[in-house]
């Protein structure tokens, strides 16, 4: 009887740690990802569930009632206190989205609607910064909003003008 004791490969070890390695690089960067990404289609869905109503398909809203946001809300985000006026007005805070599909939501809203009116660079909302802001609702809104308008528009000619063509001055 004669029995045969067969080596190991010399290349059965270096493919399972190259297989371990590749799959330990994909694991890494799976974990390193963001646990959400934005998804433009799912914040356009929200905006047309959450806000459309009142501001309308092209975020027009309703002269004198509802605030128009297309060319205009990006405004708010060249003063800390208008950036966070935006997401602590009773429509956004309150609205039923959670803080990552609202953080999402207002990126996509401020980039679609409003683009150029961005302070350059645009630094997105985060989800921390959006859940830190909710619970502080803003009591007054309409007085708020005059207010930090103005205080920017000081540094910003496009706003003056445009808040000149808005009063009809």
């Amino acid at each position: 009887m004669r029995i045969t004791v067969r080596r190991p490969s010399l290349l059965a070890p270096r493919l399972t740690s190259e297989v371990l390695a590749r799959s330990l690089a994909l694991a890494l960067t799976f974990a390193l990802m963001p646990i959400a990404t934005a998804d433009d289609h799912r914040a356009s869905i929200n905006y047309m569930i959450h806000c459309q109503g009142c501001h309308l398909p092209e975020a027009v809203g309703f002269a004198g009632q509802v605030p128009r946001m297309k060319d205009f809300v990006g405004y708010f985000l060249h003063s800390d206190e208008g950036r966070k006026f935006v997401i602590r007005v009773p429509g956004v805070a309150t609205s039923s989205l959670s803080d990552e599909e609202l953080t999402e939501m207002m990126n996509w809203l401020l980039l679609t609607y409003s683009a150029e009116q961005l302070p350059k660079p645009f630094i997105p909302f985060s989800t921390e910064e959006v859940a830190a802001l909710r619970p502080d609702l803003e009591a007054n809104p309409e007085k708020t909003r005059m207010r930090i308008l103005q205080q920017i528009a000081q540094d910003l000619p496009s706003l003056a003008a445009d808040l000149e063509a808005e009063s009809g001055s």
